[in-house]
């Protein structure tokens, strides 16, 4: 098990140097000074994209106080073996929830998330993080991405697993097959031009913030959106954005190059167990509306509205909407239960700070 483990390793290490050198124009990070595409750097990726899961109703977001030991050893414990849980999970089962998209159901379509978060997504986000390394004249911008990125997923696996002890298919899928299957699509310039260009996808991350009292990580979550060009319009476009939501819907491009986006759908709400021998999980959905506002992709503003019980509406305004003297922070608000207000400023290099009412 363990030769075939490494054989797997070297492969990937070999196929992933070859097609690492591909990768030379910027597609997705232009280095803009103002809306979602200003707060992006690795600290804000790590806690958008790592943290993403605190986002379900009633998880704990005190990322100090998260079973980290558990989480870390249980994902080791099942990346050093993965035949094992595999074997036991069944190979027919893994191939068709996890890899290939042949089951349709929502407890069995493992697979979705899979293919439009770890390797669309995540594959957009290294390449974007090479790019950002690269126009801060970092020496080994490739390096230092996929240094970012190893920390990025195995730091989300290990928090989505929590405190859980057994097997874990879920990982292996996405670090052995998808994480990296990502970065090697994305190094291509051909297909970062393709996802650039013609759908326009862009990162549109929330603005992560932490409150004081109680301690806790809020308005965080990676987000993507895509819009294709309708053939018989030069404005408006198909428009799909997700994330831990799966919105659909239109936008209509200004003459400016602005965009208004309008899109609804469903969101997640708690991660629910359909097999507890194997911890095989999906997500309980609730609707979602949600309205934006970009310039040249990068997102200034976004209203959601859903059946969250958490974050019932949230409002956030990037910077580039609001401009104080010259200062022009981000702000955020949040209707959480019991009409309780949350709400915060984010800069470009720091998270941002939270106030939660009494």
């Amino acid at each position: 098990m363990m030769h075939r483990m490494k054989t797997f390793l070297h492969l990937t290490i070999a196929l992933l140097s070859f097609t690492l050198c591909n990768a030379q124009e910027n597609f997705f990070y232009k280095n803009r000074t103002f809306g979602s595409e200003a707060l992006f750097n690795p600290i804000s990726e790590i806690l958008n994209s790592s943290f993403d899961i605190l986002q379900l109703d009633g998880h704990n977001r005190n990322i100090l106080d998260l079973p980290y030991n558990k989480g870390f050893t249980n994902v080791l414990r099942n990346m050093r073996d993965p035949f094992g849980p595999i074997s036991r999970y069944g190979w027919g089962n893994f191939l068709a929830d996890q890899v290939f998209p042949i089951h349709l159901t929502k407890k069995d379509a493992q697979w979705w998330p899979n293919y439009q978060l770890h390797l669309i997504g995540g594959g957009m986000t290294y390449r974007r993080l090479r790019e950002w390394y690269g126009v801060h004249n970092l020496p080994n911008p490739t390096a230092f991405a996929i240094g970012t990125m190893a920390t990025v997923v195995f730091l989300n696996e290990s928090v989505e697993n929590g405190a859980y002890q057994g097997d874990n298919i879920d990982p292996i899928a996405d670090l052995f097959i998808f994480d990296p299957g990502g970065i090697i699509l994305f190094s291509f310039d051909g297909v970062s031009r393709f996802f650039s260009e013609e759908l326009n996808l862009s990162d549109w991350s929330l603005q992560p913030s932490f409150t004081a009292s109680p301690f806790a990580l809020h308005n965080n979550g990676q987000y993507f959106s895509m819009k294709w060009k309708l053939p018989f319009s030069d404005h408006w476009h198909l428009f799909y954005y997700f994330g831990m939501n799966g919105l659909i819907g239109v936008s209509y491009k200004l003459d400016d190059g602005s965009a208004l986006s309008l899109g609804g759908g469903l969101r997640g709400k708690q991660l629910v167990v359909v097999d507890q021998t194997t911890n095989k999980q999906t997500l309980d959905l609730v609707w979602n509306v949600g309205a934006f506002y970009d310039k040249e992709n990068s997102l200034m503003a976004s209203l959601f509205i859903s059946g969250l019980t958490d974050y019932t509406a949230s409002l956030n305004l990037y910077p580039g909407m609001i401009d104080i003297g010259g200062f022009t922070p981000g702000l955020w608000i949040v209707l959480a239960r019991q009409g309780k207000l949350l709400m915060g400023i984010s800069t470009v290099w720091t998270p941002g700070i939270g106030f939660k009412t009494q």
